[in-house]
């Protein structure tokens, strides 16, 4: 069928939503579909391309599977080969030309925080703003615990919950993650409408951590 914007459709989603069954909850379609929601406002706002960018906020993930079941290097590259080979089967389903294909793998490819990549194109900034707004807010403080739970990370350092006085290790403590990860990301968001969106879940984070701190010191002997 030839590409066009109209494609989003229901049963588009339906046949996205299919290659996330395996995902763990944390990466599950729900989201996916929250990431395609915040692109979708901030492209609008920032004039991208948008067939481009709702296709890689949709395939951003695709056959990820757990990601935390992946030991190796040499695990991890079999699994970014087989999920580029399903992106691109995707793509060709729907027809895409080749251009914009070639843009919609560049913006997946580069769209991972661990990677430390500062996309060249709009579209790669916007999906990255997207998809670092779900770890952050409301959704981001479940998510983290979600993932926390499912690794068996212990809840915080009783000697130094807040990291005050030591490094960040959020391979030991759940808490930890918001000081490695969850709070820096306001001040890496690139487009405008991003950073406004990511300063109001940043308040979220900080309220919460604030309360945290307040009621573990409540308790403390």
């Amino acid at each position: 069928m030839c590409f066009e914007e109209e494609i989003f459709t229901q049963s588009l989603l339906e046949d996205v939503e299919r290659l996330y069954k395996d995902a763990d909850p944390a990466h599950d379609f729900s989201h996916i579909l929250r990431v395609y929601h915040n692109a979708k406002v901030i492209g609008l706002a920032e004039g991208a391309d948008m067939p481009v960018l709702l296709l890689a906020a949709l395939l951003h993930d695709a056959k990820e599977g757990s990601k935390h079941s992946l030991g190796s290097l040499e695990a991890k590259q079999d699994q970014d080969v087989r999920r580029r080979e399903a992106v691109c089967q995707f793509l060709e389903k729907i027809d895409l030309p080749e251009e914009k294909k070639a843009k919609v793998l560049y913006a997946i490819e580069v769209h991972r925080f661990s990677q430390g990549i500062d996309p060249q194109t709009l579209e790669g900034k916007i999906l990255q703003d997207a998809d670092r707004l779900d770890a952050m807010g409301a959704v981001g403080i479940a998510r983290a615990f979600m993932t926390g739970g499912s690794i068996n990370r212990a809840f915080y350092s009783p000697q130094d919950p807040f990291c005050k006085r030591r490094e960040p290790d959020d391979g030991k403590w759940n808490l930890d993650h918001f000081y490695r990860k969850l709070l820096r990301l306001e001040s890496r968001m690139h487009t405008r409408r991003g950073k406004e969106m990511a300063s109001r879940r940043n308040e979220v984070l900080r309220r919460y951590l604030k309360d945290l701190e307040e009621e573990i010191e409540e308790h403390s002997p």
